[in-house]
């Protein structure tokens, strides 16, 4: 089994990449600017709103790690809480060229490899956003909801190639890109979640792992993660 996971250095797919090297998972990571994933692997810098390097990228890691059983994508994008009249056509367009784009390219490449090779298994990282009515910018719910509809569509036409495709949709977390959320609204999420905490990176990456290693009939879903919200 090997992996690729996309934005590696980043806070979710660093301890992606540290889970799957902890089970013996041959695997390469791509980064934009931060190299370290704090683990012995393949690493290469990557532009994601470049699709012609996304194909080469995946193309390069499976000449080096041999057939792809599992893609991740992790890599993202936040935003300062903007209102719908502070977005403009450069935010949204920024917005969908890294959160939602990349995934689409992502996968197609990946999933041709894939099918060559008996099935894989696909998890992309969406967001609490882009699936229930969170007071969040217009764009980057926009962005991660997208994500939501193009697993179900891919898990369909994917599936009798034995490719499963999944997302996970965290809450906010202790650490990442939830740092750009308002104080505000923190304490309003831990007033109305369940759990009364915020999530930990490693409870995501646990579950992103397990969807790419371990699952064999889980498809087509967007797994929320967010203590009961």
């Amino acid at each position: 089994m090997t992996a690729i996971v996309l934005g590696g250095s980043g806070t979710v797919g660093r301890e992606v990449c540290r889970m799957l090297a902890g089970r013996g998972v041959p695997l390469g990571y791509t980064y934009h600017t931060n190299a370290t994933a704090g683990i012995d692997a393949p690493a290469k810098q990557l532009d994601v709103t470049d699709v012609a390097a996304i194909e080469t990228t995946i193309d390069a890691f499976a000449g080096e790690l041999g057939p792809i059983h599992s893609l991740i994508n992790c890599a993202a994008v936040g935003t300062a809480h903007l209102s719908l009249q502070e977005i403009d056509q450069a935010a949204w367009d920024e917005m969908i060229a890294v959160n939602t784009r990349p995934s689409f390219f992502a996968v197609r490449r990946a999933s041709h490899h894939m099918r060559q090779n008996g099935g894989g298994s696909i998890v992309l990282l969406g967001s609490i956003d882009g699936v229930k009515s969170a007071p969040s910018p217009v764009h980057y719910a926009a962005s991660k909801g997208a994500l939501a509809a193009m697993v179900k569509a891919m898990a369909k036409e994917l599936g009798p190639h034995n490719i499963r495709v999944n997302s996970v949709a965290p809450g906010i977390l202790e650490r990442g890109l939830s740092a750009t959320v308002p104080a505000d609204l923190r304490d309003e999420y831990l007033k109305h979640c369940g759990l009364k905490r915020l999530g930990r990176v490693e409870e995501i990456a646990a579950l992103v792992t397990w969807l790419a290693t371990e699952n064999t009939f889980v498809s087509g879903q967007t797994v929320v993660v967010d203590g009961g919200l």
